[in-house]
């Protein structure tokens, strides 16, 4: 047995111990058997141009299928418009327009010069990005300028907070912790919870940025029914279940995306337990009108999360500081509208 397949395995055993708490909601049932299909079958060198992986954790910009963008741009290119026209195309189909919109955002709303520093990141190829944009010699994608932006948006709204240990949940492939690695934040840690098969591949790609010696051995973690955060290493990739079993304090807590796609008693359970870590700042991106709901044939939750969930979880020892949708989230055409929050400890 391949050693990806193994730690899947491994993992998925002790995942069907747990309470439905840190088991997949609905939202994410099928696309979890499918991501651990795929990625036993085909391996980690490759995920971030896995077709389904671009609908979920891997974010393009473009949205516009691969074959009719080829069409489109082919068609542009024999046509007798301008050299200019032609250009405009290319870069409204393959996204890159929408990028260079976040890109501006990112570096026209970070004049503040103060940790953490963004300026000098530049993303990686590993895992073999099927979308990634240069601007100014630095290479970006919808993740990490999503995160550039969040960052912003918290430098923004905070007076010299620099976060040295950050807890994010459903992080994605480790956007984050990759930006902190430019960030001039000296001695900082970064633990991500997730689900497998997702755990796995954040961990794959962390040890590709920081190398193996700055990963905390995550078998090992399994078996510890108590985490203490201060002896864990730079990086650390962590399981559903073991928010339960963290020891010590966090400055910063990080949930990008992954809330909306959850039912609001099971944010309640994590956040519950993230209060207790007491974070000076808790910054989120969701969805302004909540995920859709589940219908036939269509993915979605029970229950939307929105913000007066947030609030009523946090609201003993948290309160509602900023919001923000222009320009650091979205404003999407089928109203559902991403935003920015971010709550202080009282």
């Amino acid at each position: 047995m391949n050693p990806l397949k193994k730690k899947n395995n491994l993992l998925l055993n002790e995942l069907k111990k747990q309470k439905d708490l840190y088991k997949p909601t609905i939202f994410w049932q099928d696309l979890s058997n499918k991501f651990i299909q795929m990625f036993n079958k085909s391996g980690l060198k490759n995920f971030r141009r896995n077709k389904l992986a671009n609908n979920f954790f891997v974010p393009l910009y473009t949205q516009t299928r691969e074959g009719k963008m080829k069409e489109i741009i082919s068609i542009s290119k024999k046509n007798t418009f301008s050299k200019r026209f032609k250009t405009d195309i290319i870069k409204f189909v393959s996204g890159e327009n929408l990028a260079f919109k976040d890109y501006s955002t990112f570096k026209s709303g970070d004049l503040i010069k103060k940790l953490p520093y963004l300026q000098n990141f530049s993303e990686s190829k590993f895992g073999n990005p099927k979308e990634q944009f240069i601007f100014e010699g630095k290479y970006f994608s919808r993740s990490s300028l999503n995160y550039l932006n969040g960052i912003v948006f918290l430098k923004q709204n905070t007076k010299n907070f620099v976060p040295k240990t950050i807890l994010e949940i459903g992080g994605g492939f480790g956007s984050l912790a990759e930006i902190l690695k430019f960030s001039g934040i000296e001695k900082f840690k970064y633990l991500s919870i997730d689900l497998p098969p997702l755990s796995v591949v954040s961990e794959y790609y962390l040890k590709k940025i920081f190398g193996p010696n700055s990963i905390s051995d995550s078998e090992k973690l399994l078996k510890k029914s108590k985490i203490n955060i201060n002896k864990l290493k730079k990086i650390s990739c962590l399981q559903s279940w073991q928010i339960e079993n963290l020891r010590g304090k966090i400055d910063l807590f990080v949930n990008f995306i992954s809330f909306q796609e959850m039912e609001p008693n099971v944010v309640a359970n994590y956040l519950n337990y993230i209060s207790k870590l007491k974070p000076k700042y808790i910054l989120l991106r969701n969805l302004r009108e909540g995920k859709q709901i589940k219908k036939k044939n269509k993915i979605g939750v029970k229950k939307p999360t929105k913000l007066k969930d947030y609030i009523n979880c946090l609201k003993s020892n948290y309160k509602l500081v900023a919001r923000n949708t222009i320009p650091f989230g979205y404003l999407t055409y089928d109203n559902f509208h991403s935003e920015l929050l971010l709550f202080k400890k009282i």
